[in-house]
């Protein structure tokens, strides 16, 4: 049932205790929850938001990290974190229209309108079959643990594995020379 309000005077006072600006002052990973220190406030160990359906996302919060504690019924105790303020100590990674992620020790991902830019100074790691439909390049070596096969041909250094020719070549059982 709903209740009149008792005094028109009291709402902002009100609204400051159920919206507090604050940083994050500790986390703890295990728990997944954080301690926001709001002015002279520090809040109990309270949950940060995730994303939380049938995609899950982890992203822990970051100490110093600037958020919104909302406190519903004014209780301190039951907040949630509110997160993606941006400040001086964590400023915006961009200032374009493409989404781009930013971690620790210089990864990124940018997605644009037409492809996906990632930068992973520690490497990458896939499990599972990988396709893919198009032109394939790589700079650098290549390591291979198994089969490598092609339908089509293989070219090394310009030669053609289906159509090189061997010089030198007679009936018999000599090894033929290099491939040309």
């Amino acid at each position: 049932m709903l209740r009149p309000m008792e005094d028109e005077d009291d709402i902002p006072g009100k609204m400051g205790d159920l919206l507090r600006l604050g940083r994050i002052a500790s986390v703890d990973l295990a728990a997944g929850l954080a301690e926001v220190e709001c002015g002279e406030v520090l809040s109990p160990p309270v949950p940060w938001t995730e994303l939380a359906g049938a995609f899950r996302t982890w992203a822990p919060p970051s100490v110093g990290e600037q958020v919104l504690l909302i406190c519903p019924e004014a209780d301190i105790a039951g907040a949630i974190i509110l997160r993606g303020l941006l400040s001086n100590a964590f400023p915006a990674p961009a200032s374009d229209e493409n989404h781009h992620l930013h971690g620790p020790n210089g990864l990124t991902i940018k997605l644009t309108a037409d492809g996906i830019v990632i930068a992973a100074p520690g490497g990458i790691d896939i499990t599972g079959d990988v396709t893919i439909t198009g032109n394939l390049s790589v700079s650098g070596d290549a390591d291979v643990e198994g089969t490598v096969t092609g339908q089509s041909d293989v070219v090394a250094a310009g030669i053609s594995g289906k159509g090189h020719t061997h010089p030198g070549v007679q009936s018999g059982p000599a090894s033929t020379a290099g491939p040309q």
